[in-house]
């Protein structure tokens, strides 16, 4: 039941979340019909990072309500207001019915989605991970990841079926009212959870962001990095490479819903493997062979055939796979029980938003001011540089059973 209450609950989180990227390329006329092509996909890419305030709000509030009351009424809440606003979503007008006020109500349901989501993704792992052996983390998170994929590939498979049948058009709005619906259902499956609260108080709380400050930003950094894997990978790619090369929206719909279904079957491989080998030298791997390849990998891009866009593209996704496999079983071991909820959905909402929610709009200016294929590779690059850096640089972990005085 717990295994279930987390992995169905994080999978239907991430379904909500993920179509408006998946969604982008073909909203973007309707949100903003009286731009240039690239100039209305880049506007509509810029809504995506808009929860840069509401996650780490969100991130506060719900892993207070985690650590202070239990990690699974904080679950509750998250998921049905996510529920509401992808209602409210779904019948949201378009920019030829009510002008401007279309992409400010966007805008606003995104803010809305951030602020509910930050408590899920991360309060959902460890949920499931308190509740398991530890000989199980590794392969258990990389499971629990898996359900993340699982809602992403959900997302796209819903917008490639609708592109592929020409209905899109309005056709996205049940994609919306779909996932209102599952998520309703899945709040009522998290209604019946206990799980374990501790007591604690606001001073105490931040009083302890304090002290783990180092570890907390490890953790921000490396959420940033992997959630830019995911942007460059499984969102940028679809809306850039048909305006660099003969492809179409189709195709690279088509091209996203296998590479999820590949990042989904990896996963639980990939967490089993950190177990053996290590889960800090399998992130360090990964976010290496970004820093060397990421710059070669995106020259190739240009006028390219279906063939290579694949390949570049199937590159993306495993080291995504292999840096966050492990990740949430490696940052649980960074901080105290009593406050980890609070303190590694902090980090994981300020690194994801501040430094990975913009990449997809980063790559498109940069690549919009210098005209050179390989500068969307270049924010990516970096972020591969500086999480190196920091992983081989990190300290001894921090004992779980530490508690703040």
């Amino acid at each position: 039941m717990q295994f279930a209450s987390a992995f169905v609950g994080n999978l239907l989180e991430h379904y909500d979340t993920a179509l408006f990227s998946f969604l982008s390329p073909f909203l973007a006329p309707l949100i903003f019909p009286d731009k240039e092509p690239l100039v209305a996909l880049l506007l509509t890419y810029a809504i995506i990072p808009l929860g840069m305030l509401a996650r780490p709000l969100g991130s506060l509030v719900f892993g207070y309500i985690g650590d202070k009351y239990g990690r699974g009424e904080a679950l509750f809440l998250t998921l049905t207001g996510m529920a509401i606003v992808s209602g409210c979503i779904a019948l949201t007008p378009t920019y030829k019915e009510i002008g401007v006020l279309a992409p400010i109500l966007f805008c606003l349901g995104r803010i809305l989605q951030n602020f509910l989501s930050a408590g899920e993704t991360v309060g959902g792992a460890i949920f499931l991970l308190e509740n398991s052996e530890e000989k199980k983390h590794d392969f258990l998170s990389g499971l629990y990841s898996a359900s993340t994929i699982g809602g992403i590939l959900l997302a796209s498979l819903g917008v490639f079926l609708l592109s592929y049948y020409k209905i899109v058009d309005f056709g996205w709005r049940l994609l919306y009212l779909f996932g209102c619906l599952t998520a309703l259902f899945g709040s009522f499956i998290r209604r019946h959870t206990k799980t374990t609260s501790f007591k604690t108080n606001l001073p105490l709380s931040f009083k302890a962001l304090w002290i783990y400050r180092k570890p907390f930003l490890l953790i921000a950094l490396a959420a940033g990095f992997s959630y830019a894997n995911y942007v460059m990978a499984l969102v940028l790619m679809n809306g850039f490479i048909p305006l660099i090369s003969p492809l179409t929206k189709m195709q690279m719909m088509s091209v996203n819903t296998a590479l999820l279904v590949l990042d989904f079957c990896a996963l639980p491989l990939f967490g089993y493997l950190a177990c053996k080998i290590g889960r800090e030298k399998m992130m360090l791997l990964a976010s290496l062979s970004v820093a060397i390849c990421a710059l070669p990998l995106c020259m190739l891009l240009k006028g390219a055939t279906l063939s290579i866009v694949i390949g570049v593209r199937l590159f993306f996704v495993i080291s995504g796979v292999a840096f966050f496999a492990p990740f949430y079983s490696w940052s649980q071991k960074l901080l105290p029980l009593s406050h980890r909820y609070m303190l590694i959905s902090f980090a994981y909402a300020v690194g994801s938003q501040l430094l990975g929610g913009p990449t997809a709009a980063i790559s498109l200016l940069l690549f919009k001011k210098t005209g050179w294929i390989a500068s969307v590779g270049i924010y990516w690059m970096g972020l591969a540089v500086l999480t190196s850096l920091a992983i081989i640089f990190q300290g001894k972990n921090h004992d779980n059973r530490l508690s703040i005085r």
